[in-house]
C-alpha cells in the first residue's frame, strides 16, 4: 500500500527570501545526509521571468540496515530535482523523483512554497506544503510494506531538517 507524507511548515520570512534561499539550501550542516548537488540547467524565461532549475542531489540513503544488507545497497541515492519559480507571484514548485534503487521504492515529491496568508497584499511569511509518494513494487507485499513504510519513517526524521538548514542560511 503505497504511503503518503504530508507536511506543512510556515517559514517567518517572505516569499522572495525564502525564493532566494532555494538554490542555497544545500550544503548545510544539518542535512548531514545530503552529499551532493550538481545543478544540471538553471533558466530563465526572457518573457515570463520563470525560472527552472534541475538538480541531481545525492543523498546517503537512509534504509534500514537489513535492507541494506540484504539487497547490497549502494550509500548514496541520486535524486533529480526540477524548481520552477515564478517572481511575479512570488511561489515556486519543487518536483524531485528517485533516480536510482527504484526497483525497492519509488520516491515522488512535491512541494510548494507560496506567500502566507494567501491573499495577502504584502505577505510576511512563506508556506512550505510538502507531499511526497512513496511506493515500492518489490514482489513480496510484506516486504514491499516494511520498505515503503522505512522510507515514511525516514521522511518524518527529515522533515525538520529542511527548517533548520533554512533558519542556518
Amino acid at each position: 500500500m503505497p504511503q503518503l507524507f504530508e507536511n506543512d511548515i510556515i517559514y517567518d520570512y517572505s516569499p522572495a527570501h525564502t525564493l532566494n534561499y532555494l538554490h542555497r539550501k544545500y550544503p548545510n550542516p544539518f542535512a548531514t545526509h545530503v552529499v551532493s548537488v550538481d545543478t544540471i540547467d538553471r533558466r530563465v524565461d526572457p518573457e515570463s521571468g520563470h525560472m527552472r532549475s534541475e538538480r541531481v542531489i545525492g543523498v546517503k540513503q537512509g534504509a534500514p540496515r537489513w535492507i541494506t544488507k540484504l539487497f547490497q545497497l549502494p550509500p548514496v541515492a541520486y535524486v533529480r530535482e526540477i524548481i520552477f519559480v515564478d517572481p511575479e507571484e512570488p511561489s515556486a514548485t519543487a518536483m524531485s523523483v528517485n533516480l536510482n534503487l527504484a526497483q525497492y521504492v519509488s520516491c515522488l515529491e512535491l512541494i510548494t512554497y507560496t506567500p502566507y496568508p494567501r491573499h495577502s497584499a504584502n505577505p510576511k511569511q512563506t508556506l512550505f506544503h510538502q507531499h511526497a509518494l512513496l511506493l515500492s513494487a518489490f514482489p513480496t507485499a510484506m516486504i514491499a510494506r516494511r520498505i515503503e513504510k522505512a522510507s515514511l519513517d525516514r521522511f518524518g526524521s527529515n522533515a525538520g531538517v529542511g527548517k533548520q538548514g533554512f533558519e542556518w542560511s
